[in-house]
């Protein structure tokens, strides 16, 4: 007499779909931060992030404490929670890496942040890959090391409103804090990560050693600043609560395409206009960096910066400008912080009369 056991039966089912449900919560877990992060506020998301991070934790501590064990735990829970743990995990880690990036693209320039974006990119989408990464206790820990840094690193500087290096540098020191902390625990009832330590102790710290590389040679972006809004303007004039924008006129497909060209004005000069979004109690300063493309050095040369203080609170981001004379040619204003983590940049070509 054959007996129907649900625990048999999800295993079985769990085997033959493993393959494409390990990548594809992976995904879910992807589409559904986009929903989260822009239909709730900064702190919810960050607090549903935080939940996520603890439940990766506590699938890794689980998983490898089941098959650690002489005999497996008996009661179809135990047995059913074990084979949801790389699922949660792969739905966390969804989560958290498109939180991550996420947060980089809107307060960072893709041609100053790229590298990070491309190694998040390619973590989301190289499902093959990701499939053996994700089913191995030990790779686990180590891809939990690097969200949980990307996480943090997000947190602080909310917590704490400011973009001082301090922050990012805390933010490195709780995530290895937290992954060492978590490697003790396992290595404790697991055999298999007991040999493997040191190796991923190794790991964790040189993830935090490489991001913090990036961020001081200002390949991270400025989290959690964001530009709301940004143009180069031939005229500007304060207007009651706002700004009057005299702007060149453009066809549709202009207007989507990178750069502008910008006819003759009277006196070459020009205006670059950001709208910078900063949560409340925030302060920083934002400079303005007008740089012209020199033929003859096939280089950008420096032209003028202009910084300007910023306050955070307001939803449509804190305005500010700078103007420059300008002569013909390619140009280019790169929006950045006062140590140069670059937040955008406009770029325009100018016909002068």
């Amino acid at each position: 007499m054959i007996l129907f056991s649900p625990v048999l039966t999800l295993r079985s089912w769990f085997e033959r779909y493993e393959r494409a449900l390990v990548p594809g919560l992976l995904v879910a877990g992807f589409f559904v931060d986009v929903v989260t992060f822009r239909t709730l506020q900064v702190t919810t998301t960050l607090s549903v992030l935080g939940a996520y991070a603890l439940a990766a934790a506590a699938a890794i501590a689980y998983a490898n404490a089941y098959d650690a064990r002489p005999a497996p735990p008996k009661g179809r829970v135990w047995s059913a929670a074990r084979l949801a743990c790389p699922l949660a995990i792969s739905f966390a880690f969804g989560a958290l890496l498109s939180s991550s990036f996420l947060f980089y693209w809107y307060s960072g320039s893709l041609s100053a942040s790229w590298p990070l974006m491309a190694f998040f990119v390619a973590l989301m989408t190289s499902n093959e890959a990701l499939r053996h990464v994700f089913l191995r206790p030990r790779m686990q820990i180590v891809v939990f090391a690097f969200v949980l840094l990307s996480y943090f690193s997000l947190l602080f500087p909310f917590v704490f409103n400011t973009l001082e290096s301090w922050a990012f540098l805390l933010a490195g020191a709780a995530s290895t804090v937290a992954v060492l902390s978590l490697i003790s625990l396992i290595a404790r009832f697991s055999p298999a990560v007991r040999r493997f330590d040191l190796q991923l102790t190794g790991a964790a710290l040189f993830i935090v050693a490489a991001m913090d590389g990036l961020y001081f040679l200002n390949m991270i972006p400025p989290i959690p600043l964001s530009i709301r809004d940004a143009g180069i303007y031939h005229d500007l004039a304060r207007s009651g609560d706002g700004y009057a924008l005299l702007g060149e006129e453009e066809s549709f497909l202009a207007s989507v395409t990178p750069g502008q060209a910008l006819g003759p004005d009277e006196d070459g000069r020009l205006y670059a206009y950001t709208a910078i979004f900063a949560p409340p109690g925030l302060s920083a300063v934002i400079a303005h960096r007008w740089e012209r493309f020199d033929e003859a050095k096939g280089d950008w040369v420096l032209h003028a910066r202009h910084s300007f203080p910023i306050t955070g609170g307001r939803d449509a981001g804190y305005r500010g400008y700078s103007y420059a004379l300008v002569a013909a040619g390619r140009w280019r204003v790169t929006v950045e912080t006062e140590r140069g983590q670059v937040l955008g940049r406009l770029s325009f070509t100018y016909a002068a009369r």
